[in-house]
């Protein structure tokens, strides 16, 4: 066999095994046992802590915007984010309270949960992707697994939550660590992020507490 031919057969191994490596869809039953060994390890295991690399594409934007930052969450509810570059934020929420601070402008914005109803549904949404708490009820999902791990389909049920997103795509180790999300907004707004890093480790109380700064302009957005 000459080197073409044998260049041609390694070829054909490679295409081969990337074809039986494909994703294999879960049947709705498999995919249910895999939502409820997710919540079994929230259970036993509630923190996540990672830091992670995002990128936004907007209609409204000539450039995708690329942010860095580090992500402590604490199932079901509590959670902070700190966005490092290229515009510092920090997004804290204790499950009561949720505060936003933006450094560069001594700003603090501040959510009371349990007040608007589509406030509190929009963040048990959106984090549905780290606690898998409400999974099944605001999303239809599609669930499928290969050899590094698992990839969960998400469309919204609600309407109200169909205006806010249209698809979240979510990677998993066979671990059931998350490495990345892919969310489809309206408009055709992309937001994908890649954890990295990720670890299940016990996080203090503390760092789910949040003080505004002295001298920090503090306003409610949705009212006291």
């Amino acid at each position: 066999m000459d080197l073409r031919r044998i260049a041609l057969a390694l070829l054909l191994c490679l295409l081969t095994g990337r074809l039986l490596a494909a994703p294999q869809e879960l049947s709705p039953a498999e995919g249910a046992t895999l939502l409820q060994q997710l919540r079994d390890v929230h259970l036993k295991q509630p923190d996540f802590q990672a830091t992670f690399t995002q990128q936004r594409n907007s209609h409204l934007l000539n450039k995708p915007v690329v942010s860095e930052g580090s992500i402590d969450f604490s199932a079901p509810d509590k959670f902070r984010q700190e966005v490092r570059t290229p515009s510092p934020s920090t997004t804290v929420c204790d499950g009561h309270t949720m505060w936003i601070y933006y450094p560069a402008f001594n700003d603090v914005e501040i959510y009371t949960l349990g007040q608007r109803s589509f406030f509190d549904e929009s963040v048990q949404a959106l984090t549905a992707g780290l606690n898998f708490e409400h999974i099944d009820e605001y999303y239809n999902f599609r669930a499928f697994k290969d050899a590094g791990g698992y990839r969960l389909e998400l469309t919204p049920k609600k309407p109200a939550l169909r205006r806010m997103v249209d698809e979240i795509i979510l990677e998993l180790s066979a671990d059931f660590l998350p490495l990345r999300t892919d969310i489809t907004l309206p408009k055709g707004d992309h937001l994908s992020t890649d954890y990295h890093n990720g670890r299940r480790t016990p996080l203090p109380a503390s760092l789910f507490e949040f003080t505004p700064p002295a001298g920090a302009e503090i306003t409610h957005p949705l009212g006291k």
